[in-house]
């Protein structure tokens, strides 16, 4: 039996990552900064940082961590309290995960992320990539999803504008433009299964037009 730990469970992403882990054969772990309500079928542990040794010892190479810890900068209410969150606890994850053995390590990221962007927020994603990479997981998997669609657990007038316009939009994201299209966290979730089962190599970067060709399939 394969072990699935889901980080940021309660979030956009993370919820439909734990709503779609369904086999049987896999014992699922829903970490998570804030009590899951109502409970959820799978086994919930309360948690606000990683320290090595907090996780379980991995028995199999099925085994994977699924990271989807992130937050915004207004939300964090400071560009260092966003850091903290989207950099320093997913590298203190994936340290004790590897700590614990386990060999796959699946992470949300964001469309746009390069090393030498001036942009704070990718520049946070881009450290947090490169620091994740440099701990050499056999299987990385790095998704970049465009602006995400979805049902928030809290409103985000601002996020909500920047759907509706998408959305509206989304007919001319064609050609070039693809990856920019928007994408429902439900199927970047769908997508981050399914690598995490079929995705082998050490660094894997998955853009957002094939996050959406994957949730197809």
């Amino acid at each position: 039996m394969s072990h699935m730990i889901v980080a940021g469970s309660t979030g956009l992403i993370g919820s439909h990552i734990a709503q779609q882990l369904t086999d049987p054969q896999q014992r699922v772990t829903l970490l998570s900064r804030r009590k899951i309500s109502p409970p959820h079928v799978h086994q919930q542990t309360n948690i606000d940082y990683f320290t090595s040794g907090q996780l379980p010892a991995s028995t199999s190479i099925q085994d994977t961590v699924f990271c989807a810890l992130g937050t915004t900068i207004k939300k964090a209410g400071s560009k260092p309290a966003f850091e903290q969150v989207d950099l320093t606890l997913v590298v203190e994850l994936a340290t004790a995960a590897k700590a614990a053995g386990f060999k796959k390590f699946v992470v949300v990221s964001s469309l746009g992320v390069k090393p030498d962007t001036t942009n704070f927020y990718l520049a946070t994603k881009a450290k947090m990539e490169a620091a994740l990479t440099d701990l050499g997981f056999a299987s990385l998997v790095i998704v970049r999803p465009s602006l995400l669609l979805g049902q928030r657990s809290e409103f985000r007038m601002g996020e909500r504008f920047a759907e509706f316009a998408a959305t509206l939009l989304s007919p001319l994201f064609k050609g070039k433009l693809a990856r920019y299209k928007p994408v429902q966290a439900e199927d970047v979730a769908r997508a981050m299964i399914h690598l995490a089962t079929h995705e082998t190599t050490p660094v894997s970067v998955v853009e957002s037009e094939s996050i959406q060709q994957l949730a197809a399939q």
